[in-house]
């Protein structure tokens, strides 16, 4: 059986092309990572290849949750703003609907928060609860740079040992 020439692979992404968006490096390294996870639990005979493909399928997930397309925040999405908004008028304006308002949903799983300010330069979680607001918000952008920062030290500290 021939092998398939591996442009095909990348065919549907490079098509969307997005020169200026982040978000279009990040596909292209998910892209490879799988392609490379696939390989190497098919087809290799590393001594450590059990961990080496753990390590990349965690990669993989963080990746996910850098893009936003992680199970966790999509289900969170729909819980909390999931509907179509509706304006009543008052006047000459228009003022939200809030006789069907559902309250925004906590975020499903637990972020320290103990320690944002290495990710964010101020402390907005803290101020919000301080205040009595609701910081979920926050807390979801927390949980992506947390994952951001967990992939490059991934990558920092293993990319040159995976394939010693």
């Amino acid at each position: 059986m021939k092998k398939k020439n591996p442009i095909h692979a990348y065919k549907r992404l490079l098509a969307k092309d997005k020169d200026w968006n982040y978000l279009y490096l990040l596909a292209l390294e998910k892209k490879k990572l799988q392609r490379m996870h696939d390989c190497i639990k098919s087809e290799s005979r590393l001594e450590r290849k059990n961990s080496l493909v753990r390590e990349i399928a965690i990669c993989i997930r963080l990746l996910d949750i850098i893009m936003e397309k992680d199970a966790v925040l999509n289900t969170w999405l729909k819980e909390s703003f999931s509907g179509r908004l509706k304006y009543i008028k008052v006047g000459d304006k228009y003022k939200l609907d809030t006789s069907e308002y559902r309250p925004v949903a906590d975020f499903p799983i637990y972020v320290n928060i103990r320690n944002e300010r290495r990710f964010f330069r101020c402390t907005p979680i803290k101020d919000a609860q301080s205040k009595g607001k609701r910081a979920v918000g926050f807390i979801s952008r927390l949980h992506q740079e947390k994952a951001l920062h967990l992939y490059h030290l991934i990558r920092e500290y293993k990319l040159l040992k995976w394939w010693w």
